[in-house]
């Protein structure tokens, strides 16, 4: 059994670990928009460009930068993904302290389960985060707008390519 000072320090640090979680989340969440934003702008306007001139070249370049994009929005969604999954933990360990103070110490069970998931916690938000392999982006989300929005530029950049060869 931890020891009730003991583990009210411990929860506060799973306090600050929640705020820290959440802060890489905003942080995440607020640069893949940034970077949604200019992948579209730029996407767009080499892909209108390219028609414009009917140039093939810069048509696939328009290609280029749709997966260049995709790959750094996708990054950060996995990012977003790693963060939640952090968010969650860090939320099921408050759930069962806050258990535990409902049932004023009448439930050893409860008391056994809190101390058991503090035990079992990795501290450290950035060296709980798995280092990144390619494969990893399969678990990015949200998987919905990489496939829409990105399929659909990936589509125009395609068309503008084979518009481009024919004119």
């Amino acid at each position: 059994m931890i020891e009730t000072d003991d583990r009210s320090k411990l929860i506060a640090l799973i306090e600050v670990d929640y705020d820290a979680t959440r802060s890489l989340i905003d942080g995440v969440v607020r640069t893949s928009l940034a970077l949604r934003g200019v992948g579209l702008s730029l996407s767009l306007a080499i892909l209108t460009f390219a028609a414009q001139q009917s140039s093939v070249p810069i048509a696939a370049c328009g290609l280029v930068a749709v997966v260049l994009f995709l790959y750094l929005d996708a990054y950060h969604g996995w990012l977003y993904a790693e963060g939640l999954k952090r968010a969650h933990e860090l939320e099921h360990v408050l759930a069962l302290y806050y258990k535990a103070l409902e049932r004023g110490g009448d439930d050893p069970d409860v008391e056994l389960d809190v101390d058991v998931a503090l035990a079992s916690h990795r501290f450290g938000q950035y060296s709980n985060i798995s280092r990144f392999k390619l494969d990893m982006l399969r678990k990015a989300r949200p998987k919905a707008v990489y496939v829409v929005l990105y399929g659909i530029l990936a589509a125009l950049s395609i068309t503008a390519i084979v518009y481009s060869a024919v004119s």
